[in-house]
């Protein structure tokens, strides 16, 4: 299971994409590409308007939440609410998780075909420091001097 930042921009009007230098407290959504793949295929549904439209603070909260839950071996569902996606279930068995692609509340469909889509649960601890690492290092390098305080509070807990 590999969860890669390739690309960030701050997200403006429509799909506008502009500089991380442009983030503010009136533009705080940080958007780009975020590829997950398991095995050798890549999740679908993260983006907003396509694939590399992944809004990267939504990802960050809902899988820091994702990993407290699954720690409680608890489940939890990544339903982003928007208009025809699909909400993302997470469910532990001892060290394995399994992800399914379940019909959202905004009406998107299920997808057969990512039912139960298993990995290891250390990996995905993992993945998500080195997430939040490499998009922190990113920001400090391309982003504004001072960062919006959504992002001053996601940079301020543990990794």
């Amino acid at each position: 299971m590999q969860l890669e930042l390739r690309s960030a921009h701050v997200h403006g009007a429509g799909n506008e994409r502009r500089p991380l230098a442009a983030l503010c407290e009136d533009e705080p959504h940080v958007h780009g590409e975020l590829t997950w793949t398991i095995g050798e295929r890549r999740v679908p549904c993260m983006g907003l308007w396509g694939p590399d439209d992944v809004c990267l603070g939504e990802w960050w909260d809902e899988l820091t939440g994702a990993v407290a839950a699954l720690s409680d071996r608890q489940p939890y569902t990544l339903d982003s609410c928007e208009q025809g996606d699909p909400a993302f279930l997470f469910e532990r068995t001892d060290a394995s998780i399994h992800l399914s692609i379940v019909a959202g509340m905004g009406g998107g469909d299920p997808h057969p075909e990512w039912q139960n889509a298993e990995f290891a649960w250390d990996d995905l601890g993992a993945a998500l420091r080195r997430f939040k690492h490499d998009l922190r290092q990113l920001l400090a390098l391309k982003g504004p001097p001072t960062l919006p305080e959504e992002w001053e509070k996601r940079f301020s807990e543990r990794v």
